[in-house]
């Protein structure tokens, strides 16, 4: 039985999977200062116009199902190939998630604990999580959004009672122009934190009727948009340009700040403890899309799913002993490598030339997945 997800579910895995981006998000201001806002709010268009250049990929393909699309548009072998790739991709943007994660809570939480067994707590949900049927996702993604929806609230509040705002600290606009803020609107769009969406097309087919909720999706991307370029106005505003390089995360530094009468204090603890929640479900949807590549590659069986999910889990926690040492060094290439390139071709030139070609298969026709079978052969 094919599990299914209204549009209000879809709406709110997407922006607690774009929230989740959080995390490092402020790599970018070290270089931008007060001018981090703007890129902010020009990735989030750029990811709305790429998302909806992705929806092309559904609209040109009378299909059921994200496998029997990519069959028709570009043939078993290639598509075999193209699932490895992104397959790995998704393991591997996993681990940069995993080792965010840990590094947060190594520094604030539980500083000098052993980092492998940290880990491995961490993945015990995401793995119970896998066990479950998206549906279940779904839920708890609900439940998350109303969280972010009254934690988002409450700081603002609480920013706007507690400190004086310096509105000088958002000028000058542009001080070095427009070029350095070119490069970060465009990682920004397609990396963190609005991007990395291209897992979100397997989640989107188990959608009821999925052609009339092609807006859903970027309503949740218009969501997370405004959600975090106020947090970073605020940083802005409250922290001043200068201390806007230190730390990676805006919505934990401005949460730190807040202090009522030293009985509501350290929030920031809180808002990591949250925050965990939303890493889970992001790193659930990149496995489960990198179980479903997979799946269809090695055309397992239903029960057999869980058993690549626990290899991949296991790859997973064996890069993390192998590679996360340094975690500057980590960020360092995540930033300058892999976003700049791999990212840039797995979320951006891939799907762009995988919906072109579409547009030269598209067909009014709507075939079964048996003649789906039949044309491969």
């Amino acid at each position: 039985m094919k599990e299914r997800i209204c549009s209000k579910e879809f709406f709110k895995i997407t922006v607690v999977y774009i929230i989740a981006n959080d995390i490092i998000r402020g790599i970018y201001a070290h270089d931008l200062k007060n001018d981090t806002w703007i890129p902010n709010a020009i990735g989030g268009v750029l990811s709305v116009l790429l998302f909806c250049i992705y929806m092309f990929f559904y609209k040109n393909n009378k299909f059921d199902t994200f496998d029997n699309s990519m069959k028709h548009v570009l043939g078993k072998g290639i598509s075999n190939i193209i699932y490895s790739c992104y397959a790995i991709y998704f393991i591997v943007v996993v681990f940069f998630n995993l080792v965010d994660q840990f590094e947060v809570i190594a520094l604030h939480m539980l500083p000098k604990h052993n980092e492998y067994l940290i880990c491995l707590i961490l993945l015990i949900p995401v793995f119970y999580m896998l066990l479950k049927r998206i549906e279940v996702i779904a839920r708890l993604s609900e439940l998350l959004f109303y969280g972010i929806i009254f934690i988002f609230l409450s700081m603002i509040i609480l920013g706007l009672t507690l400190h004086d705002y310096k509105i000088d600290n958002i000028l000058p606009f542009l001080k070095d122009g427009v070029k350095p803020i070119i490069a970060p609107s465009l990682e920004m769009g397609y990396a963190v934190p609005y991007g990395e969406l291209f897992v979100i097309l397997i989640v989107f087919q188990h959608l009821e009727n999925n052609e009339n909720y092609t807006k859903v999706g970027i309503y949740a991307i218009m969501t997370a948009v405004f959600i975090l370029t106020t947090i970073t106005l605020f940083n802005v505003f409250i922290v001043g340009p200068y201390y806007m390089s230190y730390g990676i995360s805006p919505a934990f530094r401005l949460a730190r700040m807040i202090d009522i009468e030293e009985y509501v204090q350290r929030l920031d603890l809180l808002l990591i403890g949250f925050h965990m929640l939303l890493v889970f479900v992001k790193m659930y949807v990149l496995i489960y899309g990198a179980g479903y590549m997979l799946q269809n590659i090695f055309r397992y069986k239903e029960k057999q799913v869980n058993i690549s999910y626990g290899v991949m889990l296991a790859l997973l926690f064996l890069s993390f002993i192998i590679f996360a040492d340094n975690y500057t060094s980590i960020l360092l290439f995540r930033r300058k490598i892999f976003i700049k390139y791999i990212s840039l071709i797995m979320e951006v030139f891939l799907p762009i030339i995988i919906v072109l070609i579409s547009f030269l298969r598209k067909t009014k026709k709507i075939y079964t997945p048996q003649e789906i079978i039949e044309y491969d052969i």
